[in-house]
């Protein structure tokens, strides 16, 4: 079946280089960094020359893009053929294929292309900031400019939220051009340079974090649809029970904040197929035995295949057997509760995922706190942290703030313009950021780094799962709780906090907030 979508509408950003990190080019290589006229002329001398077979360029966009390049040449004979390799960071720019797992998966960063004279053509579809472009034909060539092409959507509105803390307001902003990047083709899709698929599990942190910045936009209800059409509900959701747990925690959460009842009935059958399916994989005993999939218990990457998977696993399925009978009397979803909830209370977990899951679905834990913020964001990763966060702060926490700063600042301090597929506090020391090489006795914070199916290169430096920080802020700093397109609740807890100013999509009005110490003051408007 085919999914009857909503169009999205996208622009093109048209970006000059921010600076060129090397090259061997004749002529006036400056001119690259100088904004011509976008279009091909036979009088222009703003050229920069590819003098022959060896010559490059390698250039930096400022911050991540998704998209291509566009080159437009001048007269030249014949065709000159160029090797483009894009980078995320500025030490994949200059890999090859195969070399610390860079590679072409999901969408091509390095290969090669023909350029004729007096042509205007974009090449690449892809995450990047960097790209490296060689002449590797004899014959030379000159270019009137390079530019970089960034596919941005257009949402109609977008939130503001400023604080009294700069570094906080840096990793809003970061946060919420990462989604954003991520809202490409009418859907969510998880990365822009791998991953340009619709994981269920991986959605809800971009679902809730797009939704609370950008409002109801298109993409939301076009991924939950896609994923339900794209999926029979007698087999797994991205082909992993957990993610089939997921897709109804989207639902109901989706459902819920936006009010949209007829989506809620419309689709409410699909969700009971899969609490049916859910449900007859459990014993009376909570015990959990699956066919058809080779993941059977999957919270995340790092505790995959340990016992906290399987506690990970019983916890979403708890999850979205409540979210469920918030809507809907289900046999199944009461089933569900009545035999994962004293397997999840006699369980002990390990990990900090874990521990928060287990809270999050039963309700209780012993010394939370202190397990969740030990060491700092040590074992955090960049698609549980909102989770953790968010048991940490449900549960009496003290130090979210500080631990936000830690962790995304680490990623700010190496760097980053958007924000990654998983990083780890301790990858800090003696590393480059990825806008520099490495230095003689640093490693590669890009290269020499990541783990499981990110290892190294492949590793992704724009996922969507990592704006979870965003809708953190919303439901427990600016301390907002919307239902149905409305304002239920608003109880900041500052964290330290002296000042915000914010102004959120609710509905089809915006909320302004501001927040002086102890003085709250709010109000609903048109614009």
């Amino acid at each position: 079946m085919i999914s009857k979508i909503t169009n999205q509408s996208y622009k093109d950003e048209i970006l000059i280089p921010e600076a060129i990190k090397k090259s061997r080019l004749m002529g006036n290589k400056r001119e690259l960094l100088k904004r011509h006229e976008t279009c091909v002329s036979f009088n222009t001398q703003a050229v920069t020359e590819f003098q022959g077979k060896g010559s490059y360029v390698l250039l930096d966009f400022g911050k991540e893009l998704c998209g291509g390049i566009r080159i437009i040449t001048s007269y030249t004979r014949g065709i000159a053929r160029f090797h483009f390799r894009f980078g995320e960071s500025i030490t994949e720019a200059v890999t090859d294929i195969s070399v610390k797992n860079a590679c072409n998966d999901h969408s091509p960063r390095d290969f090669e292309a023909g350029v004729p004279s007096l042509a205007d053509l974009t090449f690449g579809q892809t995450g990047f900031r960097f790209v490296y472009i060689e002449l590797i034909s004899e014959n030379p060539i000159t270019v009137q400019g390079i530019f970089a092409v960034n596919h941005l959507p257009e949402f109609k509105r977008e939130a503001e939220i400023i604080t009294n803390d700069e570094l906080l307001n840096k990793i809003i902003k970061t946060a919420a051009y990462t989604v954003k990047l991520c809202c490409q083709n009418n859907y969510i899709v998880d990365g822009i340079k791998r991953d340009r698929l619709i994981w269920s599990g991986d959605m809800h942190p971009e679902m809730l974090s797009a939704f609370y910045f950008f409002g109801d936009i298109p993409n939301i209800k076009n991924s939950l649809l896609f994923i339900k059409n794209d999926t029979d509900p007698t087999k797994w959701v991205n082909w992993i029970p957990s993610y089939s747990a997921w897709w109804i925690i989207n639902f109901c959460d989706y459902c819920k904040i936006c009010g949209n009842r007829s989506f809620l009935k419309q689709n409410a059958s699909y969700g009971a197929k899969i609490l049916e399916k859910m449900n007859s994989a459990i014993d009376e005993n909570g015990n959990m035995t699956f066919e058809g999939t080779n993941m059977p218990y999957f919270l995340d990457w790092p505790t995959n295949g340990t016992p906290d998977a399987v506690i990970g696993t019983a916890s979403l399925f708890l999850l979205a057997a409540k979210r469920y009978l918030d809507f809907f009397e289900n046999a199944d979803a009461q089933d569900i509760v009545k035999k994962l909830t004293p397997f999840l209370n006699r369980s002990k977990p390990v990990s900090k995922q874990a521990y928060a899951f287990r809270y999050l679905a039963v309700g209780k834990a012993e010394n939370l706190n202190s397990v969740l913020e030990h060491n700092g964001s040590c074992e955090f990763s960049t698609f549980m942290a909102y989770y953790i966060l968010k048991a940490d702060a449900l549960s009496g926490g003290t130090n979210m703030l500080s631990l936000i700063k830690e962790y995304y600042g680490g990623m700010l301090q190496k760097g980053a313009t958007t924000f990654w597929e998983d990083f780890d506090i301790t990858w800090i020391e003696n590393t480059n950021a990825i806008n520099r090489f490495p230095k003689a006795n640093e490693r590669d914070i890009h290269g020499d780094f990541g783990k499981f199916c990110y290892q190294n290169f492949r590793h992704s430096l724009c996922h969507g799962w990592s704006a979870g920080v965003l809708a953190f802020v919303v439901e427990n700093i600016l301390g907002i709780k919307l239902e149905n397109n409305k304002i239920v609740d608003i109880k900041p807890n500052l964290m330290g906090l002296t000042d915000i100013t914010a102004k959120i999509p609710v509905g089809d009005k915006w909320l302004k907030l501001k927040i002086n110490g102890k003085q709250i003051d709010y109000s609903l408007s048109e614009n």
